[in-house]
């Protein structure tokens, strides 16, 4: 009994082995783990090259800012698959592109992108892992769904572009993707279409500029979010322009670059060249070698008591550099607010709230201006050294409208902070040189004049390539070299101020701008530093470079330097035609920025303010987008053509084909039969043959034949899904040459 039992036992559990090894074997081929793993199911060569071409053009806008291997990567995986399309019996293949085996590729690619930033979770990280994901996608698509999913994927990589650039250019190379995107789509949609590939992408082109109407409507009018629907992580870019800290050489590695600052578009006459300050990081600390921005800073509101007409309104649109300052000219009387405008004049209650927002009242101005800052939530503080300070770093455009004053000195409330004093007492040579200087004269005044007069006269030099200082860089620059930038000038200053008892500090920012048509550029190579003493309880600038170079304050850097300088091309003085063009194009993209991305629910609120309406309620946009969409339809489709709907259910599919046929100029003559009429037209569309003669077939058995009601409708069905793929398909008067052949035949 027990030997019996016993082997009864081994039999159960042989045979429950056996069923688990046949649900595992299940699995395995889909794993791609099985020894006999077959290579992924053929799918339409047609389909697969369509979304091979979409995927490069996708991926196309990302090469410039992804790293090297992982455009490799995601390339290398699509030619792979592409491979296997067209050698199917490589099995070492099939299997690295098995769902397991591109599973691992995906998951050792994210390690090497971890490696590679340093993070994984932002914005970087994330577009290059979604690259390799996109490409691994394709390399495993087997099924017409995953092939959906795949587009889906597509499009969302595409918009991931416009993270790093929001210009026309960005637009114009969006677009061949966009109608590769619908040429998949539509290919994948009917795959047995035979309609050639430039008939398709015809009939893309055609849809795409028939909808931009309706694109363009909803654009002006559907309600825009008050913010982004997402937000990522900042990351770890490196910044742009200025910085927090200055020593000896960085703005002069600065000012070698063209790169746009911001633009600026004033409202009214435009600051001569010599009181463009843009002000920008105030620098009060300093090591002996370093300037650097103070961490006690204090918010302050605006103590400009003046005329109204001496205000100066501008908008600024400033490219993101990863920092937290704002720009404005020296000095500022308002808070940067958002860009809104409409024909309104400021009123008490704008007035109170910026009062209540902690900025000076802006005096009133007539009520005649066409043009008025509307006051929304402040973008910045103004703090006590004069520096604006955005709530987070830019690290997208930002567009904001401000209002300044032209002055060079600044009355403050309290007494200059500790570090406005402070010397490491590293450079001995210039305190003892500011000590003998200052007793010569009777001011603090006097003293300032002084020490301009002295780079003045002396044999000081204004150059891009200053030579490397030591440790004690005041010292040397002072007495060795006598050669620098803006940034020497300005740092030896402030410590012969200092050195002398007077509270002084280092002011960065930009001076200058070019005019473009109707708005002003402010480039890398316009910035600047001067300085700011405290004498007789206010701040007062002083710029040492206009005491060695002039020219530098009066005309620009290419002034300033001899003729054989680097200076960068758009910043000479001579610009040959390469730069005017660059002009030109810049001037666009500006205007496509103000008016295109720049379109938010404020702008939209003042389009309607502009226009003297009202803003509508939402019912009401849905009944203007509605009958405006139905309009627009109505002209393009035409009035639909009232068939008659007499008949039985089938005599009314064979009016619909009818009809088909006779939108494309195939009249059925009185004295043809059925069988004759699509006779000829599968004569004039050779490439429809198969579809027609179905018809023919559908319709001769719901006519002659005894159908059962469920084969009745499904016949019906089938004969409805040809004629929606007949009407996609059948080109328009493209049959009327081998229809008149035939018939001379």
């Amino acid at each position: 009994m027990s030997s019996s039992s016993s082997v009864k036992s081994a039999a159960r559990n042989a045979a429950r082995r056996a069923v688990g090894k046949q649900r595992w074997r299940r699995w395995l081929p889909d794993l791609g783990l099985s020894g006999d793993t077959p290579a992924p199911a053929p799918m339409d060569a047609r389909t697969l090259y369509a979304l091979a071409i979409l995927l490069l053009l996708v991926q196309l806008p990302h090469l410039l800012h992804l790293p090297l291997w992982v455009s490799l990567s995601g390339a290398t995986l699509i030619g792979l698959r592409l491979s296997l399309l067209r050698r199917p019996g490589q099995k070492l293949l099939g299997r690295l592109l098995s769902p397991a085996g591109v599973t691992l590729l995906a998951i050792a690619c994210a390690l090497l992108i971890k490696l590679d930033y340093g993070y994984f979770i932002g914005r970087d990280p994330c577009v290059a892992f979604l690259f390799i994901l996109v490409a691994a996608k394709f390399a495993e698509v087997r099924r017409p769904g995953d092939a959906t999913m795949l587009l889906c994927l597509a499009a969302f990589l595409l918009l991931t572009q416009y993270f790093y650039s929001q210009t026309i250019l960005a637009a114009l190379v969006t677009l061949p993707a966009v109608i590769a995107l619908a040429h998949a789509l539509a290919v994948l949609r009917d795959p047995e279409n035979p309609a050639q590939t430039r008939e398709q992408l015809k009939l893309v082109l055609t849809l795409l500029l028939q909808g931009l109407p309706l694109a363009a409507l909803l654009f002006i009018v559907f309600p825009r979010l008050p913010g982004p629907l997402w937000s990522l992580p900042e990351d770890a870019s490196a910044t742009t322009g200025l910085s927090d800290s200055m020593s000896p050489g960085s703005i002069g590695q600065l000012s070698q670059s063209d790169a746009v600052a911001f633009r600026v578009e004033f409202d009214g006459a435009i600051p001569p060249p010599r009181d463009r300050y843009w002000r920008g990081p105030v620098l009060s600390e300093f090591d002996g070698r370093r300037w650097s921005v103070s961490p006690r800073l204090l918010q302050a509101r605006s103590s400009y008591q003046g005329p109204a007409a001496d205000i100066i309104d501008y908008t600024v649109t400033l490219q993101p550099h990863h920092q937290r300052w704002l720009f404005a000219l020296d000095a500022a009387v308002s808070l940067p607010r958002p860009d809104l405008r409409s024909n309104r004049p400021i009123d008490a209650t704008d007035a109170a709230s910026d009062t209540q927002d902690n900025t000076a009242q802006t005096p009133d101005r007539s009520r005649d201006d066409s043009l008025r800052i509307r006051h929304g939530k402040p973008l910045g503080r103004l703090m006590s050294d004069g520096q604006m300070l955005a709530g987070n770093s830019v690290t997208q455009l930002l567009r904001y409208r401000q209002s300044s004053v032209l002055l060079d000195t600044r009355f403050a409330s309290r007494q200059p902070p500790d570090n406005t004093l402070f010397l490491p007492g590293v450079n001995q040579r210039s305190s003892r040189f500011a000590r003998e200087l200052r007793d010569s004269v009777q001011s603090d005044t006097a003293y300032a004049q002084a020490i301009l007069h002295h780079f003045n006269q002396q044999a000081y030099h204004y150059t891009l390539q200053p030579q490397l200082l030591g440790d004690a860089p005041v010292d040397e620059f002072l007495f060795d070299t006598m050669a620098g930038f803006c940034e020497h000038y300005a740092a030896a200053f402030v410590v012969l101020m200092r050195s002398a008892g007077i509270p002084a500090r280092v002011v960065t920012g930009y001076l200058g701008g070019e005019m473009n048509d109707d708005y002003m550029i402010v480039r890398q190579s316009d910035a600047h530093a001067w300085a700011e003493a405290f004498i007789d309880g206010a701040w007062r600038r002083y710029d040492p470079t206009g005491a060695v170079a002039p020219s530098r304050v009066e005309q620009g850097l290419s002034a300033a330097l001899p003729g054989d300088a680097a200076v960068p091309r758009l910043a000479r003085l001579d610009k040959g035609w390469s730069s005017n063009l660059q002009l030109r194009w810049d001037a666009l993209n500006h205007q496509w920025q103000r008016l295109i991305v720049d379109f938010d629910n404020d702008t939209q609120d003042g389009l309607w303010e502009r226009l003297g309406l009202p803003k509508p309620e939402l019912w009401q946009i849905t009944v203007i987008v509605l009958a405006l969409t139905g309009l627009w339809c109505t002209l393009v489709l035409g009035v639909p053509r009232l068939t008659s709907r007499q008949g039985s259910p089938d005599e009314r599919l064979w009016q619909q084909l009818c009809e088909l046929l006779r939108r494309r100029q195939l009249l059925r003559e009185p004295a043809e039969t059925p069988a004759e009429f699509l006779q000829r037209a599968t004569q004039a569309w050779p490439a429809q043959a198969r579809r027609l003669h179905l018809l023919q077939g559908h319709f001769s058995s719901l006519r002659f034949r005894a159908l059962s009601e469920t084969e009745q409708n499904r016949r019906r069905s089938e004969v409805r899904q040809l004629l929606r793929r007949l009407r996609w398909s059948l080109p328009r008067g493209a049959w009327q040459a081998a229809g008149d052949e035939s018939e001379v035949t």
